[in-house]
């Protein structure tokens, strides 16, 4: 069974309409066959643009978030995300299938790069490597050019004749 956030938005409630709301957000979870595994209180917010309530239409500015981390079924994220939109307590629900598997192993290269740039493996790879264009290789040929015509040349002097 695939792993889902099940965030949860609701009105702002009196703790006990709050602790019934979640109760019912939770069994509907629990009886179409997931499985909860955390459930966390994110807090009261300020929603970042209105929202009305469902039965009255009052507008909603602030509200409360609750995320319950689930194991469910896909058939049973489609039944459970229409039954907790259509509660009237809730504002906004949202279920977020999350990747399980594990991130690969990071390999700690500090002392690497603690060593001068010059010194480094990775810099040393990237000026075998690198590639220059067409206007840099005329440049670096002009510049080795006049350096070459800059030295005097004098002409070679014969050995001595025995």
């Amino acid at each position: 069974m695939p792993f889902y956030e099940v965030s949860v938005v609701t009105r702002s409630l009196s703790k006990a309409d709050l602790v019934k709301a979640l109760t019912r957000a939770g069994n509907t979870l629990l009886d179409n066959g997931a499985v909860i595994e955390k459930v966390e209180s994110l807090g009261h917010r300020d929603l970042p643009y209105k929202r009305l309530a469902k039965q009255t239409h009052e507008p909603v500015y602030a509200s409360n978030f609750f995320l319950f981390k689930a194991h469910m079924s896909r058939e049973a994220r489609q039944k459970t995300k229409s039954i907790l939109t259509h509660d009237l307590d809730t504002v906004q629900v949202d279920l977020i299938q999350v990747d399980t598997t594990p991130a690969p192993k990071i390999e700690c290269n500090l002392e690497e790069i603690l060593k001068s740039p010059a010194e480094r493996q990775a810099v040393k790879d990237l000026r075998d490597n690198q590639k220059m264009g067409h206007f840099t290789r005329q440049m670096i040929y002009k510049r080795t050019e006049k350096e070459w015509k800059s030295i005097p040349k004098s002409y070679p002097i014969a050995p001595p004749r025995p």
